[in-house]
């Protein structure tokens, strides 16, 4: 695995998407082309809180409530426009004046859309909460909580996407819609880890943590700092390459575009040490380094599941040597309760094939880490065996020694996943309710949590040169 190097040929999305390990689909209607985000509304996502509520993107009441003996920590609702977790988290660190370790939340959400989610800090803050002020984050629903909002403690998300621009209009693309609906039920779409997870202009972060696992440190500072990739703004890509000709440089550096929040930390961590670039790029919050690191994780287990759909093997449907888990909730989260496919011929296929009609069960794949037993894989270990050997990278590397961070030992993941409640209807123009967007669709949906919406509409739209 390289940095991005674009080929002459072939749509620039679609290579990008190939460079996460990001290839193929399980629907075959016509792409319908279209833009995602052209405006704010058009992304909003709600997290699902474990009972099933849905937060609102709405300012609602905060209760008047006190602080009690037994809480220890203010629990709220964070809405965001435009802005990252891991940055929205770092303002309130920053006007809370805490360790940024008091700060809790339940999953990282998309930056460009409004969000609403789930957030946590250690001790009284209810009455500086209520007061806070920023342009693009709101506070709400603040309350007092004996326990902390940890990360993964959610159901999953709703989704409320407006696609615009479309190659058709809607009364016309409306059969293909429907047909494209109904193959989405019957079949799921590929559970990949989305280009947010790598980086919707930068798809780096896998290139980066893998030379992080390697203690390549350098050669990951200079990727982070320097490497210009297709789509970034011109501005960024030119700051980009006179920094790298002369890093130190007051001059150069002073002309740092605005949103290149995390690069000026490294930059000011490499005025204090220069040559140590360990430390350098442990100056990134360790939220971010974690992601970072895990994303190498991810781009492996998106080529595992981009081979299986080259080799034209359902990813719903079991074959032998698959591994399968029983799922806590119709079309929900895989549980621990395992059980191997042998192809119809074993005592339990039979009551494994019940659980998928019922939408209960799921195949699963590993997310390899330095504890990861591919035995327990049957049908993934030769791929995976095949793939580390490619990618020439030792499974020991996940041992890092970096203190305060997570450790690699592995985990697993659905390769599949189908929608919950998907609606698709007319979008309206923004601003002009209620008149009707004629090449805009609206899409409804809700998943389970660490699946990505935009794998679904990549199933819609496949491979568009209109693509944002």
């Amino acid at each position: 695995m390289s940095p991005l190097k674009l080929t002459p040929k072939g749509n620039i999305y679609d290579q990008m998407r190939k460079s996460a390990g990001i290839d193929g689909f399980t629907t075959t209607t016509p792409p319908i082309g279209g833009r995602i985000k052209e405006n704010i509304a058009d992304f909003i996502v709600q997290e699902i809180i474990p009972n099933g509520d849905v937060l609102s993107t709405r300012e609602t009441y905060n209760p008047d409530v006190s602080f009690g003996n037994r809480n220890r920590v203010t629990r709220f609702t964070l809405i965001k426009k435009n802005t990252d977790t891991i940055y929205a988290a770092e303002v309130l660190r920053d006007y809370l004046k805490v360790s940024m370790g008091f700060i809790k939340w339940a999953g990282i959400k998309d930056h460009t859309a409004i969000t609403a989610q789930r957030f946590s800090v250690r001790g009284n803050h209810m009455e500086k909460l209520k007061r806070f002020k920023h342009p693009h984050i709101t506070i709400t629903h603040i309350l007092p909580s004996r326990d902390n909002i940890d990360l993964g403690k959610l159901w999953g998300n709703k989704f409320t996407i407006n696609l615009r621009h479309t190659s058709r209009p809607y009364s016309e693309l409306l059969p293909d819609l429907t047909e494209w609906k109904q193959q989405i039920d019957q079949r799921g779409f590929p559970n990949f880890f989305g280009m947010q997870r790598f980086g919707q202009h930068r798809p780096n972060s896998h290139v980066t943590g893998k030379l992080i696992f390697e203690k390549k440190y350098r050669e990951a500072v200079e990727e982070f700092l320097f490497t210009v990739y297709p789509l970034e703004y011109e501005s960024v890509a030119n700051f980009r390459r006179e920094l790298a000709n002369d890093v130190h440089n007051p001059d150069i550096r002073n002309k740092a575009p605005h949103g290149l929040y995390y690069e000026k930390k490294m930059l000011e961590e490499m005025d204090h040490h220069p040559n140590d670039y360990r430390k350098i790029l442990l100056s990134l919050p360790p939220s971010l380094i974690n992601l970072i690191l895990s994303s190498y994780q991810s781009y492996l287990f998106n080529t595992l599941v981009s081979l299986r759909l080259k080799k034209q093997e359902s990813l719903i449907h079991p074959v032998k040597g698959d591994t399968v888990s029983i799922l806590k909730d119709p079309r929900g989260h895989p549980s621990l309760i395992f059980y191997k496919y042998h192809g119809g011929d074993g005592w339990n296929d039979v009551n494994i094939l019940k659980a998928f009609k019922h939408d209960r069960a799921s195949i699963i794949a590993p997310i390899i880490g330095f504890k990861t037993d591919l035995d327990d894989y049957p049908y993934f270990k030769p791929l995976y065996t095949e793939l580390l050997e490619k990618e020439q990278f030792d499974r020991k590397n996940f041992l890092h020694n970096i203190p305060g961070l997570f450790y690699f030992e592995g985990t697993f993941r659905a390769i599949s996943n189908r929608p919950s409640d998907l609606q698709v209807s007319q979008a309206h123009i923004i601003n002009k309710f209620p008149e009707l967007d004629p090449n805009g669709i609206k899409l409804e949906f809700s998943l389970p949590k660490g699946t990505y919406a935009t794998m679904v509409l990549a199933e819609l739209r496949k491979h568009s040169v209109n693509e944002k």
